[in-house]
């Protein structure tokens, strides 16, 4: 399957010179620092002198059920969508299949697409992928069928939209509440990778025997009430042993 963009790879590079990096396996090869990143890129989402380069990723209402942000102690890099079994999972744009593989801890089987515009898109915890390393891919092309493979809790897609590796945050480039590309033109400035600054000044506190939330509030100086906003938690909520609480 190395036909493909191996070959290519002067084409890619005038597109964006991080994609002259070809890497079949690896989800991010480029170990951009997306908290370094210090220019602002002009993302062409639709082009109005082309007809239906652009597809949303489910052919019914796109329903948020998990967003992009915080989960306690890790992040999740996605928008999860709720689908069927058996659904249909599309391309959003043209590009290459650059990964179709399936991976046991997390996405289950997925499919990452390469884009024209400079940016890649991730599909996972499909029941079913249709489509190898290599293809080329027009927007609205069937990557899979939906499911809940990998670690997942029940039927969803996790969709996942990344600039130079690094993920962005799906919702500022689809409006899925209106089934439709947020705008034509993205403006994907630093202020989008603010999350990854925010994530390394993160501190976690493992609970131990005896804790209390106002002694570990008093320990981090922080307040009880940020503790629970952090963890997704009341006051009255139990301090199992061993669990851990982020609480900057």
């Amino acid at each position: 399957h190395s036909r493909c963009v191996l070959e290519d790879s002067l084409y890619w590079k005038m597109i964006n010179p991080t994609f002259a990096i070809w890497d079949s396996m690896t989800v991010d090869p480029y170990k951009v620092d997306g908290a370094k990143i210090k220019d602002t890129s002009v993302i062409v989402l639709h082009d109005d002198c082309k007809l239906e380069n652009w597809c949303m990723p489910l052919s019914h209402d796109h329903h948020i059920t998990s967003g992009f942000g915080s989960r306690k102690y890790r992040y999740h890099y996605g928008t999860d969508l709720r689908l069927s079994t058996g659904d249909s999972v599309r391309s959003v744009w043209d590009g290459v299949v650059r990964i179709s593989k399936y991976n046991y801890g997390g996405y289950g089987n997925y499919v990452i697409v390469r884009h024209h515009n400079g940016l890649e898109t991730i599909y996972g915890h499909l029941s079913e992928r249709l489509v190898n390393v290599g293809d080329e891919i027009l927007a609205g092309d069937l990557l899979g069928w939906g499911g809940s493979t990998g670690r997942s809790t029940g039927p969803h897609l996790h969709f996942e939209v990344r600039y130079k590796g690094n993920a962005i945050n799906p919702a500022h480039v689809f409006a899925f509440q209106n089934n439709t590309v947020a705008c034509n033109e993205f403006e994907l400035t630093p202020n989008e990778f603010e999350y990854i600054r925010d994530m390394r000044k993160a501190q976690y506190h493992k609970i131990r025997s005896g804790d209390t939330l106002g002694h570990i509030a008093i320990k981090y100086h922080t307040s009880i009430n940020q503790v629970c906003r952090l963890n997704g938690m009341s006051r009255n909520s139990v301090l199992r042993v061993g669990k851990v609480l982020r609480v900057r």
